[in-house]
């Protein structure tokens, strides 16, 4: 449990400077470069650790600049998707923890890919 947190944390902060001043696709990049990293037996715990972080960022984030502009462009928004407002800031969260689990579970992945070339060559 203390691997999880911590690898939430690292892709909760780096993903933010991140998105600072790259892409939006950057946070993919990030949670698998700290998926590699960390060591699991199986990959879904890096998949929830990756989507639990990124869902926290852009969901919060989200959230943030609807409450700067007082919800008119998420209304707008809405409006041009023909879905609420309200339904928004969650689907972004949503979408941005799908990329941020596979990403990190990417990441778990070709650490496993790389470990058992390693014990072929060995």
């Amino acid at each position: 449990m203390k691997k999880f947190g911590l690898q939430l944390l690292i892709i909760l902060v780096l993903g933010a400077i991140a998105q600072h001043f790259l892409p939006f696709w950057s946070i993919t990049v990030v949670a698998a470069l700290v998926g590699f990293f960390f060591k699991y037996e199986n990959s879904a715990a890096s998949f929830a650790a990756g989507t639990a972080a990124v869902t926290l960022l852009w969901s919060s984030y989200a959230g943030f600049l609807n409450t700067a502009n007082a919800g008119q462009l998420a209304g707008q928004i809405g409006q041009v998707f023909k879905i609420g407002q309200g339904y928004l800031i969650p689907i972004t969260g949503l979408i941005g923890g799908l990329l941020g689990g596979l990403g990190a579970q990417t990441g778990t992945l070709a650490r496993k890919l790389f470990e058992k070339e390693a014990d072929v060559v060995a």
